[in-house]
This record gives structure tokens, C-alpha cells and sequence, in this order.
């Protein structure tokens, strides 16, 4: 990944994170969703944070740093927003229903990608550039986000299969599995149907399609 040639040589200072440095991240989250790594500017991004580069280069030291901050820290803003949304859905059911605590997780990994379409843009653009990022990045990312949404996946998982509710071979690949299932996404005519209620809409598509991903997940994996 280049480094842009002429960053001022200010140190580059350890800020509360907040004020102009959560500005940036903010508008940097926002820049590289649209523009990918290898198109933004550091030019655009200041201008969308309404800061001076040499403010952008004092918080951050260079493109490349602001670029894997920005997204280890949104990648943990998300994964903190499905742990909330799970731990909600999940006081609301029976622990011991597998069709419901799968819909609860279900309507968590829908709701968290809903909620943060800006950072899930970056993730795009991260799966169309994936060799122009150094490895400790990416890593840094998944720990950050993917990798804990799985493991709090695959723990309700084992928790019902010790119960004796589930039968499971894996529960790490079945929890990715499961992400998959209540992933999908149908294009079209499902969110046009109500086009005078987006949100309704997005709401019946996304019970739909977690309602369809559990079922078939549930196939098979009956506790015998």
C-alpha cells in the first residue's frame, strides 16, 4: 500500500477519541465505502471531515494507518452492535427453543449489517482490493469483527447442542454456515413491494429470509 510521499513530520499524537479524530474516522468510513483504499484521497477525506490534511496527518501519520484504524475500529463498533442486538433478541426467547434462538441470532446479523451499511461498503471494497492489504490488517479486522460475531455464534451453537437440542459435527463451520443461511439476499421486487414502507418491507424480507435460513439449518441437525 503506498504512503503518501509528503506527511508532515509533526509525531503523531495519542488524542482522546473523539472531537476531530472521530471526525476523520467517521469521514474516513465513509470515503473508503465509496472510493475503495486505492481511490481516496487524503484530500477527500479531510474535505469530508471538514479538517486540514495536516490536521488528518497529526492524528493518523499516514493513509495507510488511518485506513487500518478506521476499519478495526468500525469493525468493532459493528460486532459490539450485534453482541447488543443478540443479547436482546436472546432475553426474549426460550433459550432451549433452537428455532428461536437461531432467529434471534438471525435478526442480530441482520440488523447489525442494516445498521452499518458504510461499514459494510469498506468491506466490499476490501473483498475488490484483498491483495493491496497487508496481512497484520486484515487479521487486526477479523479479530476485530467477523471472528467475534462467529465465536458468539458458535457458542449459543454448542450451548444447545450440550443441552441435547442440536446435533453438531462443528460448531465454528456451522456457525458459519448459519451466517450464510440468514445472510442471503434477495434483490428486487422483495423491497419494492411496499414502496411507500421501505422499512416494512426490509423488516418482512429480513424475517423471510432468517425464518427460511433456520429452517434449513435446522435440517439434519435435530438433537437425536
Amino acid at each position: 500500500m503506498a504512503v503518501p510521499a509528503d506527511p508532515p513530520s509533526d509525531d503523531v499524537p495519542t488524542t482522546p477519541r473523539g472531537g476531530k479524530r472521530r471526525d476523520l474516522v467517521v469521514a474516513a468510513r465513509r470515503v473508503f465505502g465509496r472510493d475503495g483504499y486505492a481511490r481516496a484521497s487524503i484530500d477527500a477525506i479531510a474535505a469530508e471531515a471538514a479538517v486540514s490534511t495536516r490536521t488528518l496527518y497529526n492524528h493518523f501519520g499516514s493513509k495507510e494507518r488511518l485506513f487500518a484504524e478506521v476499519l478495526t475500529e468500525s469493525a468493532t463498533e459493528v460486532s459490539d452492535g450485534f453482541a447488543a442486538l443478540a443479547d436482546e433478541g436472546l432475553a426474549a426467547v426460550d433459550r432451549n427453543d433452537p428455532a428461536a434462538v437461531l432467529g434471534a441470532l438471525g435478526h442480530a446479523m441482520r440488523g447489525h449489517r442494516g445498521g452499518n451499511p458504510e461499514h459494510f461498503a469498506m468491506v466490499r471494497q476490501i473483498n475488490a482490493e484483498a491483495g493491496h492489504f497487508p496481512a497484520d490488517v486484515i487479521e487486526a479486522w477479523q479479530e476485530a469483527g467477523p471472528r467475534r460475531v462467529q465465536r458468539r455464534v458458535a457458542e449459543e451453537l454448542e450451548r444447545l447442542a450440550a443441552a441435547g437440542r442440536l446435533a453438531l459435527e462443528d460448531p465454528a463451520l456451522e456457525a458459519l454456515q448459519l451466517t450464510a443461511l440468514v445472510g442471503l439476499r434477495r434483490e428486487g421486487a422483495a423491497y419494492a413491494a411496499t414502496a411507500d414502507a421501505p422499512e416494512a418491507a426490509r423488516r418482512a424480507e429480513d424475517a423471510a429470509i432468517v425464518a427460511a435460513g433456520v429452517r434449513t439449518f435446522l435440517h439434519g441437525r435435530a438433537a437425536r
